[in-house]
């Protein structure tokens, strides 16, 4: 098994609101042990702790590439160890290339109403991304293999994918 592990698998946002939910978690579940007997609210106490425990494991988590078998997968990373991963079949597919683009959140709903587009702030946030394709020869087919944020790990992906398969590398553009 070859793996490269590429970037955290959570974007800005996500982040930041699983952060904010882990320390609700974590100060709900301090605030019943040192109030309230401990034998009286047990399961809410175990749910509290294990779901804790679970969203700090996911803060951890990062994406990234294996090979198994000449098999191409994509997956997440929990401190160096894969916990999912998801076969990408690369047959009939000859070569890869990079799109770029814009990883954006969706916060422009006010847009369209001008009287709460004048006071609302402007909450929109893009990154650029970079997305690896997978495209037949005749540029017919095209299917994703991961969309990255840091155009250093790109680099690697696409070196890590070229070494160990039997695609190779186009520009589209």
């Amino acid at each position: 098994m070859k793996k490269a592990i590429l970037e955290k698998s959570l974007d800005y946002m996500q982040f930041q609101n699983l952060i904010i939910l882990t320390f609700c978690f974590v100060i709900t579940l301090l605030a019943m042990l040192y109030s309230l007997d401990f034998g009286s609210y047990i399961l809410i106490e175990c749910f509290l702790f294990l779901f804790s425990l679970l969203f700090i494991a996911i803060l951890f988590t990062k994406k990234g590439l294996i090979i198994i078998d000449e098999n191409l997968y994509s997956g997440i990373f929990l401190f160096g160890k894969p916990i999912y991963k998801k076969l990408i079949p690369i047959i009939g597919f000859d070569c890869i290339s990079i799109v770029t683009g814009k990883l954006s959140t969706n916060y422009a709903y006010s847009y369209k109403i001008d009287v709460f587009h004048k006071w609302e702030p402007d909450l929109n946030v893009s990154i650029k991304s970079f997305k690896i394709c997978m495209i037949e020869e005749n540029q017919k087919k095209i299917k994703k293999i991961i969309t990255l944020t840091d155009s250093k790990k790109v680099k690697i992906a696409v070196d890590f994918i070229i070494e160990n398969s039997t695609l190779k590398y186009v520009e589209l553009y």
